[in-house]
């Protein structure tokens, strides 16, 4: 018998797309001065094999029941802008020169 080498035939489940979408129900706190900003609906879209689906959604389902699922789809959204290098590493001088003019500011200086 021989044996088909190649690309593999289409299967059904390779035409299946998978949609995370959430809304967080909660609101910045009125009494915080500088609250950490919160985006209360935020999604994910992927493209994925049928397997890298599964495995995606196990993440997921594993962050919910972690109670992390925000801190998941933060991290997801970082991780996709780095590997399409839509954020790139800043030089150890721009983050020492940012953080001294910062400084500056809230000690009344100004620039």
């Amino acid at each position: 018998m021989t044996e088909k080498m190649g690309t593999p035939e289409p299967h059904p489940n390779d035409f299946i797309l998978i949609t995370v979408s959430l809304e967080f129900q909660a609101k910045l706190n009125p009494k915080v001065s500088d609250p950490f900003p919160f985006e209360t609906t935020t999604g994910i879209e992927n493209t994925l094999s049928a397997a890298g689906a599964a495995d995606y959604l196990e993440k997921v389902v594993s962050a919910i029941r972690e109670r992390r699922l925000y801190g998941f789809m933060l991290q997801d959204a970082a991780e996709s802008a780095v590997s399409a290098g839509e954020w790139i590493e800043k030089a150890t001088e721009e983050v020492i020169a940012e953080t001294t003019a910062q400084e500056g500011r809230h000690n009344g200086c100004g620039e």
